[in-house]
């Protein structure tokens, strides 16, 4: 089995700065940065000792690994671009959503999915990242295992299906989540309220469910089937927030009907 020991990413954002810093400090080649954006990868090169460029027929293709770490609609535009010229290169995409079948009938080809929420900004555990392995080439997956270790113990082999189902949990747990919070926070603003008062409720809602089950964790007005409660926020946000009143009832509904009498 082949060791990959260079990589050149497309894209320069959240991930794509992730894994490139971290395969560098260990002693992966960074080759080469490219990004419609040049001062992005310009920035992104810097960080991981590699060269740049903004423009796709500069990109050198005599590379171990090529990671597509872009919008999930750029990936099949741009891998078949790079395939009518290499048609052998070895090369992955990190999305949760998009199927081997991207890259339609390429060899050398497979998915990285890192199952972790990426800013620039925050530094994170990389070593505690599930990083999901997917290639219907069994040697390739191997080299891409292989790979996936230097960074993190925890490497899983998962299907398309099984990844794209795994996308959907990671959503509701992740975007959603966040998404609550946001709108609390401008609810908070909205009404004059200290927004900071509520991160102690969020941070042991966080830090319960390590050692209790998400379902025997539930609390609440709709866990209580508290219907007066229910009914009093509703009528409130009819009045103030069409869009939160909307939200809050579907969520009490869905919580109503997991905790049935």
């Amino acid at each position: 089995m082949s060791v990959i020991r260079s990589i050149s990413f497309i894209g320069s954002g959240n991930v794509a700065t992730h894994l490139a810093k971290a395969f560098a400090k260990k002693g992966v080649i960074i080759q080469q940065i490219y990004s419609q954006t040049c001062d992005n990868s310009e920035i992104l090169a810097w960080q991981s000792n590699a060269v740049y460029t903004c423009n796709l027929d500069e990109l050198n293709l005599d590379v171990d690994l090529l990671i597509f770490a872009v919008k999930d609609e750029a990936i099949k535009t741009l891998s078949q671009y790079i395939l009518q010229k290499k048609p052998d290169l070895k090369m992955v995409h990190t999305s949760g959503s998009v199927g081997l079948d991207v890259f339609e009938n390429a060899q050398n080809v497979g998915i990285v999915y890192p199952l972790q929420s990426f800013s620039k900004t925050k530094k994170i555990n990389i070593d505690e990242v599930p990083f999901l392995i997917t290639s219907n080439n069994q040697s390739f997956k191997n080299e891409l295992k292989t790979l996936a270790y230097l960074l993190s113990s925890r490497v899983y082999e998962y299907s398309d299906e099984q990844r794209k189902h795994l996308h959907i949990a990671a959503v509701l747990v992740n975007n959603f989540s966040n998404h609550l919070f946001a709108l609390a926070q401008s609810y908070c603003e909205k009404h004059g309220l200290d927004y900071q008062l509520l991160m102690p409720l969020i941070h042991e809602t966080i830090i319960k469910i390590d050692t209790i089950l998400p379902k025997d964790a539930q609390t609440g007005p709709s866990k209580r089937r508290d219907i007066e409660i229910i009914d009093k926020h509703l009528s409130i946000l009819e009045i103030e927030d069409k869009n939160l009143h909307a939200i809050y009832q579907l969520l009490s509904n869905s919580i109503l009907k997991m905790y049935p009498q």
